[in-house]
């Protein structure tokens, strides 16, 4: 089997060519329901990348060429999978452009990589994965604290827990822009999209538009969490595997897992980062 970059990557990416705007890489993540977008020179050549991370990091920046990381680390297509695993656990970035000849050939994501743990049927124990403890959320926090939370520590998904310290849900970015008070018509108008653009789905539009909530005094409902948190989430055992944690996020398009111990309690969360580092241990 072909374990190298280009058996997993996500080949000929949508790109973005400068001069452009920050508005015109929001467009495309939007549009195309992609989560970053390489970007060329004039010459086609690749200058960089901007991520919606990047974009949520500094909300004020307009200007493209500004914003975009030029310092990342890229990859070729015939490397082997083990450099670009090396450099998800050691930058903790979500994506990574392949460049042959100074042309984007491709891009990758720790995501992409769960496929091949399960190809090889990885069996390290979770346990020995987790890397990031793990900030639970009571069931009677409101979802403006866990908005506060989230702007503070950069993590985007929590476990909740209830009086007895089980855990009773997860609830993410994702689920505080879906309470709040935005239309359509609104966020279309602000994000400069044309009536026209029908093809773009309302579920799309929600999701950029969460690189603005922390300037734009989006109304986040005051509710409690375990209105809107993800009730009863999948979770997995620590003494399971790499390859069963690869399987589980791969069929249901996770990135993370809640992890339980052998008194059923959590004990931490899994990402997937944390996951294809069983690559090389």
């Amino acid at each position: 089997m072909n374990f190298t970059v280009e058996a997993y990557m996500t080949k000929k990416p949508f790109t973005l060519k400068l001069p452009a705007s920050v508005s015109d890489a929001m467009q495309i993540m939007a549009s195309k329901d992609v989560a970053a977008v390489p970007i060329i020179d004039p010459k086609t050549n690749f200058a960089g990348i901007v991520s919606r991370r990047d974009i949520l990091e500094h909300p004020k920046e307009d200007e493209l060429s500004l914003l975009m990381r030029t310092d990342l680390p890229t990859l070729t297509s015939k490397e082997p999978l083990e450099k670009a695993v090396t450099l998800f656990t050691k930058i903790l970035r979500r994506h990574l452009p392949v460049v042959d000849n100074k042309k984007v050939v491709g891009i990758l994501t720790p995501y992409d990589i769960l496929d091949a743990v399960i190809a090889k049927k990885l069996e390290t124990p979770i346990s020995k994965l987790i890397t990031r403890t793990a900030i639970p959320i009571y069931t009677k926090s409101t979802a403006k604290m866990v908005e506060r939370v989230i702007k503070l520590t950069k993590v985007t998904a929590f476990p909740v827990l209830d009086n007895n310290g089980n855990l009773k849900g997860l609830v993410t970015e994702r689920d505080l822009l879906n309470g709040a008070n935005l239309d359509s018509k609104t966020v279309s108008t602000q994000l400069g999209i044309g009536e026209d653009d029908d093809a773009w789905s309302w579920e799309s539009l929600r999701d950029v538009y969460t690189f603005y909530y922390t300037i734009r005094d989006l109304e986040i409902p005051n509710v409690e969490v375990e209105k809107i948190m993800v009730k009863n989430p999948i979770s997995i055992f620590e003494g399971a595997s790499a390859y069963d944690a690869a399987k589980i996020m791969k069929k249901n398009k996770f990135t993370q897992l809640p992890v339980r111990d052998v008194d059923d309690e959590l004990s931490g969360m899994v990402y997937d980062f944390d996951v294809i580092s069983s690559l090389i241990k």
